[in-house]
């Protein structure tokens, strides 16, 4: 009798690294390769730490790009103006506005500094007088803890002066990066969608389509994430003003608002803290009274921006969880300091509504698929001369615009004309509304058109399915005959 035939194995393999588990082989190729990814995403970091001053003023344009963007939509399609000049009045706007806040509130501190100088000291007094009667300390203790100080202050007078020279060349970065800034914005505004569509078409053919469509969806979200932070913010600077005119401090109610209005942006600890300066602030002016109903106001204000606006403003779009959250901005804080942290949100909404596309779990399947940045990438990969492309995306605008009319006329029919007359309608051809309808000609050119897009718009989760039912098989290489596939509905293909 024969002894069993030994297990296969990989002839290309030496038998030491046979005897090796397949699961522990397994692992060992994928952490190399992790740790490559991982590697590369580390050097990336480090580059981008070495240009700040190029990257955080992009990274600011991008974000009020998403805030200004349905602006310029607005006055694009209901005005005689060009994307460009829409683009230059929203800028325009923007700066307008920014300055008029920050004049307005420079105004009034300054017209109200004396007073805050002369009740400050008298607040500062009373607070010494309040530690000596209580801790029993006597002038001379706080006389040398002052002279110690200036001691102090005298022994690293050069570290100071070093200090300023370093603040000085900080406000010429600032002064660099406000221009970056300015000119980022103004194209991404005005052609953001060209650049976009450029950066894709350097990749393969075949991930263009998918990563525009996953980029839209975490587009999405992200703007989704600026206009509700906006918004949020100006609730709780208006919320807390309030509460400065109401305690006789309506003077400072402008500066205030703007400060707890910029502090908002900071997550987590710049609410904290602007509310914080709102009360030292009214503890300063109003005593301790005033404090005490001020601090109310500015934890009432919170808890309504963390209970009721948060929750039902920011929507299932940038809904995240509180531990990524904090994780997020505690990795941003840790990886670039403050502008990490201020950026940590966003990039994470951004991130995770792509990653939930890329899966099959589409966070935004109202935005369906966007058909003419598809015949833009069908035709680059075609080799379209790149001035056709140009006039073909010029075209897409008013494409989409009555593709977007349309669209709204097909959902009010849907939601007036009762399902059985619309099945009826159907069969028999004519419209649904009876205003109208179509050849039968015209019915079979439709079917046909709707089989090509369904053939070359193909996305997410179905575009293996398409592409395998449309490969031949085995047989019909052959020359044999095969079951064709059954036709596939036409995916709703309208641009947002």
């Amino acid at each position: 009798m024969s002894n069993p035939r030994p297990a296969p194995g990989d002839p290309g393999l030496a038998p030491e690294v046979q005897e090796i588990p397949i699961g522990v082989r397994r692992a060992a190729s994928w952490s190399w390769r992790l740790l490559v990814i991982v590697a590369a995403g580390a050097l990336l970091l480090w580059g981008l730490t070495r240009v700040t001053t190029i990257v955080i003023p992009v990274l600011i344009a991008i974000l009020l790009a998403a805030l200004l963007q349905p602006v310029v939509k607005i006055l694009t399609r209901y005005t005689f103006l060009g994307r460009a000049a829409a683009s230059g009045i929203a800028l325009l706007g923007l700066l307008l506005v920014i300055a008029g806040m920050f004049t307005l509130a420079g105004r009034q501190l300054i017209a109200q500094w004396d007073d805050i100088q002369s009740r400050a000291v008298q607040g500062f007094q009373a607070l010494l007088e309040w530690v000596q009667s209580t801790f029993q300390i006597d002038n001379p203790m706080i006389d040398s803890a002052l002279q110690e100080g200036l001691e102090q202050l005298q022994q690293y007078s050069g570290q100071l002066v070093s200090g300023a020279v370093t603040t000085a060349a900080a406000l010429g970065n600032i002064g660099t990066g406000i221009v970056v800034a300015l000119f980022t914005l103004f194209f991404m505004l005005s052609g953001g969608a060209g650049i976009w569509r450029w950066a894709v078409g350097l990749m393969p053919p075949a991930a263009r389509v998918p990563t525009h469509e996953a980029f839209r969806r975490g587009w999405k979200a992200l703007s989704a994430y600026v206009r509700t932070q906006v918004l949020v913010a100006a609730v709780d600077a208006t919320g807390i003003a309030i509460g400065m005119v109401a305690l006789s401090l309506g003077s400072y109610a402008v500066p205030i608002w703007l400060l707890v209005f910029l502090f908002s942006f900071i997550p987590l600890v710049g609410a904290i803290a602007s509310g914080a300066i709102a009360v030292l602030l009214v503890l300063v002016l109003n005593g301790w009274v005033g404090a005490l109903i001020m601090l109310a106001i500015v934890l009432a204000v919170q808890q309504l921006e963390g209970n009721v606006l948060q929750p039902f403003i920011m929507g299932k779009a940038v809904e995240i969880h509180p531990l990524g959250v904090f994780l997020g901005v505690a990795l941003g804080a840790m990886i670039a300091g403050i502008p990490g942290a201020l950026f940590a949100i966003p990039l994470i909404a951004f991130v995770n509504a792509t990653l939930l596309y890329v899966v099959g779990r589409d966070p935004s399947p109202e935005l369906g698929h966007d058909r003419a940045s598809a015949e833009h990438f069908a035709a680059l990969g075609a080799g379209v001369p790149a001035h056709q492309l140009a006039e073909a995306s010029s075209d897409s605008e008013a494409q989409r615009t009555s593709a977007d009319e349309g669209a709204a006329a097909d959902l009010a029919m849907l939601g007036t004309v009762p399902a059985a007359e619309r099945r009826s309608a159907t069969e028999d051809g004519a419209s649904p509304t009876g205003t109208g309808g179509h050849s039968a000609d015209a019915d079979a050119a439709h079917a046909t058109d709707s089989s090509d897009a369904d053939a070359t718009y193909t996305y997410g989760a179905e575009a293996t399915q398409a592409r395998s039912a449309r490969e031949p098989s085995t047989d019909q290489v052959d020359g044999t005959s095969a079951e064709q596939p059954a036709p596939r509905h036409r995916a709703e293909d309208e641009r947002d």
